[in-house]
């Protein structure tokens, strides 16, 4: 009886404490809204200030409200009327960060696994578990994290890259798919909405870019590297 009672306490304290931290949330949605909007009126273009007002928003669009993304697109609105730059290099990592273009990021894991399935590294773990845990978390943006998956699938069987880019694209379009088997590659740890934004064809191409890149030098300096897929293939 007194351990049902602690438990019915600790829930009843755990959805307060939700929603405290959802009412203080909104409350800072309100205020910096508020300001942010005060500073675009004044014309303030010291982007140093008005980022620091943003940036709270970014925190609650991120948080358990999920709200503010509309005022801060207002404000990316006003910043590329003097710095598009740098409102470009916003809109861009917002559209990460909300997660409508880490699909490609999921179905690039998913791509991985299925080109990677048979083959077991010298350690014992299967050849996808060593890239998931021992490359892909040493790099830090999505388009790099896409790269290394891309990497040791071309080394799996041998696939050029343009056939691996275009396998992935298919896949990353298959939004229902990528969905079902967000919880396989929790540890990836940038969650993809339910809304897709489809990506540009010069985010394709950087992706691209880079696989090629990594590849070229990898193979430039074959001794240096060969290390690299004994670890993961064990040849």
């Amino acid at each position: 009886g007194d351990v049902l009672i602690i438990s019915k306490i600790e829930s009843q304290l755990g959805i307060k404490n939700i929603d405290e931290i959802i009412r203080l949330e909104q409350e800072n949605v309100d205020l910096n809204s508020k300001l942010l909007q005060n500073m675009m009126d004044r014309g303030v273009q010291n982007i140093d200030q008005l980022d620091e007002v943003a940036d709270r928003l970014r925190d609650s669009m991120l948080g358990l409200t999920g709200k503010g993304e509309d005022e801060y697109r207002r404000y990316l609105d006003y910043l590329t009327t003097f710095n598009p730059v740098e409102a470009k290099e916003r809109r861009e990592q917002l559209e990460y960060d909300m997660g409508y273009k880490t699909h490609v990021l999921y179905a690039a894991a998913m791509l991985c696994r299925k080109e990677l399935e048979g083959h077991d590294s010298p350690d014992g773990r299967s050849s996808f578990i060593v890239v998931m845990e021992d490359f892909v978390p040493k790099v830090c943006t999505i388009e790099k994290k896409v790269a290394s998956f891309l990497f040791f699938a071309h080394y799996a069987n041998g696939r050029s890259v343009p056939e691996l880019m275009q396998m992935l694209q298919v896949l990353t379009e298959d939004t229902d798919s990528v969905l079902e088997h967000v919880e396989e590659f929790e540890d990836l740890m940038f969650y993809p909405n339910e809304t897709y934004h489809p990506l540009r064809e010069d985010e394709w191409q950087l992706m691209q870019t880079i696989v090629e890149h990594n590849i070229q030098q990898y193979e430039k300096y074959p001794e240096l590297n060969k290390e690299l897929l004994h670890r993961v293939f064990g040849r």
